[in-house]
């Protein structure tokens, strides 16, 4: 088995998650990425010159998240039916961040990135793996690594657009091999690195004792970077080449597509709209996902409001909040020194009320567990969504095609 393999089992069934964790975890170090898509770099490497190692299809999430042997290992048993979307956790709790700069750069309340500011200036780490943005095509995101509890304000918010994230820690580990590391990173990126921290392997020895600290956002569905350069040209009506930031939830709750431009120009696109733009923009992969968090992460975060798409729509006056799951000790450690420090609040709430960005997952998994066609497994193996489905178009109506309203 080989990268040939790989290329049989996951890339052709379009099963690749982009989360670049083979290109971290390949020993001969022959995996990159052109684009989106996994390659081998050296033009003269052959099946033969891989060997008998699989490490690069052991480590892949795509087709299997490994996620009932890494609940196994974190938690001692796995996940019941009722936790099936949320999965096995000790606490949920409001929270946003109490650093002001923190707070207004967020989505939703930063409190994720107050974490990680808690894990650079309390709990020993050296470096934090964020998605930032390409410092040649600054619309395009890219993985950035971050040693400055300051720097995070500037990856803040969520980032709606795929791009190879995991491999950004290869350097690292081969030229700060003690750094110690905490990440954020979405469902698939924390199924990777559970998957990488089991394997008896340099890379996944390294990951098992220097990724200290994994937090995740919750995740409907990420987007190709054509998607976000189709809202930038279409919507904002601006050249690619003239952008110089760029965020995706800029502003009062919750937020607008952001657009900053050479000439000094800030352009704003409604978040309602880009999501609707977003959604002919994704990979087989991504809308297949049987995921809304990994429950893997010693901390997941989800927005406290339920239907962000509805106040884009309608506008909010609410403040921002996020809902913080606790899962692991290393997850509750990092909470209670985030309270001790006052970087981040923590109010008890409950998990009642439908969430957009769930219902909308759900939905779609179901539509493609029926379609028999290939899907990456699940959280409970054998579990199938048995529900009505609702079309994902109907989630996210415009206002016009709902009368007005």
């Amino acid at each position: 088995m080989t990268f040939l393999q790989l290329e049989k089992d996951v890339l052709a069934p379009g099963l690749c998650a982009v989360c670049g964790v083979c290109q971290l975890a390949c020993p001969a170090g022959v995996i990159g990425f052109d684009g989106l898509e996994p390659v081998l770099t050296v033009e003269s490497w052959t099946a033969s010159d891989c060997g008998e190692c699989t490490d690069c299809l052991d480590v892949c999430p795509g087709s299997d998240p490994g996620t009932p042997a890494a609940e196994e290992r974190l938690f001692g048993r796995t996940r019941t039916p009722q936790e099936r979307w949320t999965g096995v956790f000790s606490e949920v709790v409001a929270g946003h961040a109490l650093d002001p700069a923190v707070y207004e750069a967020s989505a939703s309340g930063g409190s994720l990135t107050a974490l990680l500011q808690v894990a650079l200036t309390e709990l020993g780490v050296t470096a934090v793996l964020s998605m930032g943005r390409d410092e040649q095509e600054p619309w395009r995101a890219a993985p950035v690594l971050v040693r400055h509890p300051d720097e995070l304000v500037e990856t803040a918010q969520s980032t709606y657009q795929l791009a190879p994230y995991l491999g950004e820690l290869r350097q690292l580990m081969l030229e700060e091999p003690d750094a110690r590391v905490a990440m954020t990173g979405v469902a698939c990126h924390i199924q990777a690195m559970r998957k990488l921290q089991a394997m008896d392997t340099e890379a996944g020895r390294w990951a098992r004792d220097h990724v200290v600290l994994l937090i995740e956002p919750a995740c409907s569905s990420s987007t190709r970077p054509e998607g976000t350069a189709a809202v930038i040209r279409e919507r904002a009506q601006v050249p690619l080449d003239s952008v110089v930031r760029l965020r995706y939830r800029e502003g009062d709750y919750p937020g607008d597509i952001g657009i900053r431009t050479d000439d000094g120009a800030d352009h704003r696109v409604e978040f309602w709209r880009a999501v609707r733009d977003f959604a002919g923009n994704k990979t087989h992969r991504c809308l297949s996902c049987g995921d809304w968090m990994s429950g893997l992460a010693d901390v997941s975060v989800s927005d406290g409001d339920p239907n962000i798409f509805a106040a884009s729509v309608s506008g909010s006056g609410q403040a921002k909040r996020g809902r913080v799951f606790i899962r692991t000790r290393a997850g509750a450690e990092a909470v209670a020194v985030g309270l001790d420090r006052k970087l981040l609040s923590h109010t008890p709430v409950d998990l009642t009320g439908l969430n957009l960005g769930l219902e909308r997952k759900r939905n779609r998994r179901a539509s493609y567990e029926r379609s028999g066609g290939p899907v990456p497994l699940g959280p409970i193996p054998g579990y199938r969504e048995e529900l009505e489905i609702v079309p994902d178009e109907r989630w996210i109506a415009a206002p016009e095609e709902e009368g007005g309203k």
